[in-house]
């Protein structure tokens, strides 16, 4: 039955009164008993508790009334309370862990570490590692801005075996080291991210080669590149990225970065989009001898003859700025002996010359060029009479430079008419003709020429800018098929790579085929964007499909190459936060 709590409460104040304390307790505890909740009754009796000598009754009542206010927001009361629990049993954890919970609510961060670090302290003291990570962990939560903290804490997490939490830690940590140019901590955390979980691996690929890169470690550095360029064509923007950022204190460095993307483009049969791209990191650093060693190398095997004469140039320059005179004027020597009449080619041999010191540098250069002069001419010339019945009129057009030699499909057995027609085209094009290839009967002779015919207009950046332009025209008029026909010429062009195949990638996405969208805005990443706005929103939709299909892993490295660039464009931020969770939770 109910007691009556007033009149209870009353005789316990008689009972005060008297200085009969142990029948004022007893009082007391009837009321609590009853009325478990009567949380002041509570406190008094702790209070009686403690004048009757008796703390370690008064510690639960004082511990109830305590976390009440605790969970209540009261947090000042709550704090006195646990103080009072403190004094009377200072090694308590549970005490020191609220009031370190109180403080950090308070904002009183100092008072929070100190309560902490004391449970720690003790902790490990007593051998209790586990618990010691434990509260390290929670240290590292009170000051976002004590990044030391943070680090400290994400080590212990790693200690107690939750790795995948000290890899949230370790990559968020990268970041703030960054911001605040503690270089060589960001590297260490990265490291320590991808250790934690190697699933990390895929999108810090890049950040962990520049780091190889940086310590000189270039055939680490060159392993993680090429692994990030296998990712798909929108990595190849991030590497010439980093080429030309690191470009100005490693040569080297730069080098192995372009000569990735490089390799990647001519493994594809593009050569002209390999030169491209090694000439957009030259044009930032001229005197790298090894990216334009690279870039000859290509124009050579490419087929790009101007190409070449402008790398052979560039090289020569990065020869004689580098003081290596004999390598400057072999180089110069093969372009004047191409080009006898080109001013330029002939001053970089008369600067070559002397700086090797020749005797009489202007009579080294006449017999150069007079050389040069004097070789046979006629071996690169075409005429329609130097092939057998063949008629004026089928007479080929000029081969481009930029385009590699048309490769001829297998030929139908010979007929009555015989026609060496490789060696035709190795003759077009200033080489040595090939051994006899099958010979082409007079009726398929069109079609052969009709297929050079449409190479060669795929290789003029004019005539590809008019199959933009007659794309456009045909999707006004709903003829998507001729429309996507254009465009796949013109997306032969280095130049209109970019346009082309991003407005293929739209038509496709238009239609619902996303996979074939995401394969055609890939390949317009091949090609530069013509700015940095056009280039970041076809990443940004490349990402978007890569997303909705379902490619999670490839549309957080896409989103994280934009957010490296751009972090505010568009909602990229919390792309990549939700996608590296959807990563994260498997």
């Amino acid at each position: 039955m109910a007691i009556d709590r007033e009149a209870t409460l009353k005789n316990a104040e008689k009972f005060l009164r008297v200085g009969r304390l142990d029948a004022a307790i007893a009082e007391y505890v009837r009321v609590v008993e009853d009325q478990p909740r009567d949380w002041n009754s509570a406190n008094t009796l702790g209070d009686l508790y403690m004048r009757a000598g008796r703390p370690g009754q008064a510690v639960p009542l004082y511990s109830r009334v305590a976390n009440h206010l605790l969970a209540e927001g009261f947090y000042p009361k709550a704090a006195a309370l646990f103080r009072k629990i403190l004094k009377i049993t200072p090694d308590d954890d549970d005490t020191q862990l609220r009031l370190a919970e109180i403080s950090a609510r308070q904002g009183l961060l100092a008072d929070a570490k100190l309560y902490y670090s004391t449970i720690e302290k003790r902790r490990r003291q007593q051998g209790n590692a586990t618990g010691a990570d434990e509260i390290v962990v929670r240290l590292g939560t009170l000051d976002p801005e004590d990044l030391d903290a943070r680090l400290t804490a994400a080590r212990a997490s790693e200690r107690s075996g939750q790795l995948v939490e000290a890899a949230r830690q370790y990559r968020d940590l990268y970041d703030e080291f960054l911001k605040t140019n503690r270089q060589t901590d960001a590297d260490h955390v990265l490291r320590d991210c991808v250790r934690c979980d190697p699933g990390q691996r895929r999108s810090s690929l890049l950040p962990l080669a520049r780091i190889e890169l940086r310590e000189g470690r270039l055939a680490e550095a060159r392993a993680l590149l090429e692994e990030h360029a296998a990712t798909g064509a929108h990595a190849h923007g991030a590497l010439l990225d980093l080429a030309r950022d690191i470009g100005g204190d490693s040569p080297e460095a730069a080098a192995q970065c372009v000569e990735v993307v490089a390799d990647a483009l001519v493994a594809d049969g593009d050569f002209g989009a390999a030169a491209a791209a090694l000439q957009q990191v030259s044009a930032t650093a001229p005197s790298n001898v090894t990216i334009l060693l690279k870039l000859v190398e290509i124009c050579v095997d490419g087929g790009l003859e101007e190409a070449t004469f402008d790398a052979q140039a560039q090289l020569a320059d990065a020869y004689l700025t580098k003081g290596s005179a004999m390598e400057a004027r072999v180089i110069a020597e093969d372009l004047v002996a191409r080009q006898p009449d080109n001013a330029v080619h002939i001053d970089r041999l008369r600067r070559a010359l002397r700086a090797l010191s020749v005797e009489d540098v202007e009579a080294a250069i006449a017999e150069r060029t007079s050389a040069a002069m004097q070789e046979e001419p006629g071996q690169f010339e075409t005429a329609a009479s130097a092939v057998p019945n063949l008629p004026a009129s089928a007479a080929l057009p000029p081969i481009h430079a930029e385009e590699p030699p048309v490769e001829e499909e297998p030929q139908p057995a010979p007929t009555s008419v015989e026609i060496d027609l490789t060696g035709l085209l190795g003759d077009l094009q200033g080489q040595a003709a090939a051994p006899a290839a099958p010979v082409t009967p007079p009726q398929d002779l069109e079609r052969v020429f009709s297929d050079i015919r449409a190479d060669v207009e795929a290789a003029d950046p004019d005539a590809a800018g008019d199959h933009v332009d007659l794309a456009r025209t045909y999707l006004e008029m709903g003829m998507r098929d001729e429309a996507i026909g254009s465009l796949k010429i013109a997306a032969r062009s280095p130049r209109h790579r970019f346009a082309a195949a991003s407005m293929i990638g739209g038509i496709y996405r238009d239609e619902g085929d996303l996979r074939a969208a995401i394969e055609w805005l890939e390949r317009s990443l091949d090609a530069p964007a013509p700015d940095a706005e056009r280039g970041r929103a076809l990443l940004y939709d490349l990402g978007d499909l890569l997303e909705t299909v379902g490619e999670t892993a490839r549309a957080l490295a896409v989103f994280l190459e934009l957010n490296a660039d751009t972090p505010d464009y568009r909602d990229v931020s919390a792309r990549v936060a939700r996608l590296a969770r959807v990563e994260t939770e498997g």
